[in-house]
């Protein structure tokens, strides 16, 4: 018989003990343990539980630091408590406060041995599951989702005396070889089908090549061309360097002002790989059991490690005022990324700076979960609660209230520094590179356009020369012809029968 007791009042209960007292005569005296195993979910309604824990502020020792995960078991179970009407005492295992590690004689430590002894009726420090502990133990529902990570000591920077030559992107050093060179010959075939019409001798291409080179690192060389054209590829020329430039000083202003930070590991591979640093593992946590039996290559390299050097296990890592006091140079402890944000908080607010921080990969990812003893009939209940808990939100609102503000994240410090100083990207770039290729192409349409210019004015030259010695040649003859009449009267009529452009002619010559 299952009863729920949410709100008790006088009808309800009087209704409670008359089923109660049927149900004893019919079924007959059970054992209370037999009940609980048998129902699906008993009422925790004014039970009093005891609870273990491993992390403040539950466990209540001044030496253990409070972390996120401890926040959020905090608040989970508080609600429970309330919902479900129950009271609960925290028993803190004796030995180790980490859920544990098995023992030679098949006992467990840590809140696994309380578990294994009934010592408690459920363990709420969150832990992955794990088929070693899946005889002696049962999980919950999922509570949360986490990852592992690595805090290394906070890198230094490294040197930036070469980052000059990457202010750019490739394509944009090619798109400014491009226009050098464009602009280069451009200049050239100008100059030269300007001199050749009028017979001057032009510049070599190598002089143009001098030139340029000079006027884009501000030689001091100015544009004297008489062409239009020039002037226009000059002007073009000149505004795309301004652009360049600028761009090229706040991109490199803004690499200069970047942090650049060299880490010990970026990952789990690296630490498994690397001769020098030494990974610290938390011994008894779920990250230390699944990498002490995993088959992966990578987590087997570590635990051989382990092996050989047990005293990289430790114990009792979160019980110290300041977590850089462990993770030294060339050292890297591993432990979940959610607490790891949190000790890593606590060091920056002792210490007014970074001394550890995350390297960027997590891994091993997997739900958290609550433990009970083998067969616990309150496993149900809690079971059934923690899914309405996700359902109305409650434990995203656990997760937000013990989010810790990480401050010592490298990219994050990386970026925040870049975005004080935003250089031209190549979508800008492209901007001012289209406005050279439009002056260059008016050059050219005007360049055309005084050729044909040119070329009608000296047609009409041609014309005007050509009409102007017809006419004066016909002047000339008109005059000699008046003045031989006026002075040598005798004389006209012998020349007479003589043509006039004879005489023209004779006269011109």
């Amino acid at each position: 018989m299952m009863i729920f007791i949410d709100n008790p009042s006088r009808y309800k209960l009087l209704v409670n003990v008359i089923l109660l007292g049927t149900s004893a005569f019919l079924v007959g005296p059970t054992s209370m343990a037999t009940h609980r195993t048998k129902n699906p979910r008993l009422s925790l309604y004014q039970l009093h539980l005891l609870i273990s824990s491993t992390r403040s502020p539950l466990v209540k020792i001044p030496e253990l630091a409070v972390i996120n995960y401890g926040i959020i078991e905090k608040i989970v179970l508080d609600i429970l408590a309330s919902h479900l009407g129950f009271t609960y005492d925290i028993i803190p295992p004796r030995d180790i406060l980490s859920a544990g590690f098995l023992q030679v004689n098949g006992s467990w430590t840590g809140t696994t041995g309380q578990l294994q002894r009934k010592e408690v009726d459920m363990c709420v420090t969150l832990s992955a599951a794990a088929p070693s502990k899946s005889k002696i133990l049962d999980v919950s529902y999922p509570v949360v989702y986490a990852n592992s990570a690595i805090i290394i000591p906070f890198p230094k920077e490294t040197s930036r005396a070469w980052f000059g030559i990457s202010s750019f992107q490739f394509s944009v050093w090619i798109a400014i070889l491009v226009t050098f060179i464009v602009t280069t010959v451009v200049s050239w075939i100008l100059v030269r089908v300007n001199n050749s019409r009028l017979g001057a001798k032009a510049p070599t291409l190598g002089y143009w090549v001098v030139f340029y080179f000079g006027l884009w690192t501000s030689q001091g060389i100015t544009p004297r061309g008489s062409s239009i054209p020039f002037r226009i590829v000059c002007f073009v020329t000149i505004f795309g360097i301004y652009i360049a430039m600028n761009y090229f000083t706040a991109s490199y202003t803004s690499i200069l002002s970047t942090p650049v930070f060299k880490t010990a590991v970026n990952s789990i591979e690296d630490s498994a790989k690397s001769r020098t640093v030494k990974t610290l593992l938390i011994k008894g946590s779920s990250t230390d059991e699944h990498i002490m039996s995993s088959s992966d290559p990578t987590f087997k390299m570590l635990a051989y490690q382990m092996r050989r050097y047990p005293e990289r296990r430790i114990v009792n890592a979160l019980i110290v005022d300041d977590i850089s006091t462990i993770v030294k140079d060339n050292t890297a402890l591993v432990m979940v990324e959610s607490n790891a944000e949190s000790v890593i908080e606590n060091s920056y607010k002792m210490n007014s700076k970074c001394l550890v921080t995350l390297a960027e990969k997590t891994f091993f990812g997997r739900p958290q979960v609550f433990t009970y003893p083998k067969n616990s009939p309150i496993a149900k209940a809690i079971d059934y609660d923690l899914l309405l808990l996700h359902q109305a939100g409650l434990i995203q609102y656990a997760e937000k209230t013990a989010k810790s503000q990480n401050r010592c994240r490298v990219s994050d410090l990386a970026n925040a520094q870049a975005q004080k100083i935003a250089p031209l990207g190549l979508k800008e770039m492209s901007g001012s590179l289209v406005i050279v290729a439009l002056g260059m192409a008016i050059s050219f349409f005007i360049f055309l356009v005084e050729l044909i210019f040119a070329k009608m004015k000296k047609a009409f030259a041609l014309i005007s020369a050509e009409s102007y010695s017809m006419i004066a040649a016909e002047l000339i003859s008109v005059d000699s012809s008046r003045l031989q009449k006026e002075t040598c009267p005798s004389l006209h009529a012998p020349f007479a029968a003589v043509p006039s452009w004879t005489f023209a002619h004779q006269t011109t010559t």
